[in-house]
């Protein structure tokens, strides 16, 4: 439980982030309840009931991130929203989701679509680098699969 206290105009708010709900000055609300930005069908941002601000939970690769205003509690970094994603984004996304169609890459697919389209929106990096990175996992998380897929292919495990 990751708890943040945060004082807009003037009223503190205590909030408490669970497995399935956030908890604000003791109320309970169910994350799934609330006004939600999802893409494709990961959640990346749900907007929390305070008024004043907005306040709103953004989904990291371990953890919720809390914004107010656009900037990270937690960095203290100006956040980019998840509606600015750039084409080559959705097109690395789209190339990632193929790996689904078997056992490990789909595991590896819904990573690398959440990786791209975190690094795709990441102030911290420069443009070109992000789509360096993006692809670099891309290629080598299919090659992973088809290692994979050879080596079971040839030990025997596995008849064609």
């Amino acid at each position: 439980m990751k708890t943040y206290h945060i004082t807009l105009q003037g009223q503190d708010y205590t909030i408490c982030l669970r497995s399935y709900s956030v908890e604000i000055n003791g109320t309970r609300y169910k994350i799934r309840s609330l006004p939600a930005r999802k893409l494709l069908f990961l959640t990346m941002e749900v907007d929390l009931p305070i008024s004043g601000a907005h306040v709103m939970l953004v989904s990291g690769l371990w953890s919720m991130e809390l914004v107010v205003d656009g900037v990270m509690l937690r960095t203290g970094k100006p956040y980019t929203p998840i509606g600015k994603i750039p084409v080559w984004a959705y097109v690395v996304s789209a190339l990632n989701l193929a790996q689904i169609m078997n056992g490990v890459g789909g595991v590896l697919a819904v990573l690398g679509i959440f990786l791209t389209l975190r690094l795709s929106t990441s102030e911290n990096l420069a443009p070109a680098l992000r789509v360096l990175l993006s692809i670099a996992y891309l290629v080598v998380s299919w090659a992973a699969v088809f290692a994979l897929a050879f080596l079971l292919v040839s030990s025997g495990t596995i008849y064609y």
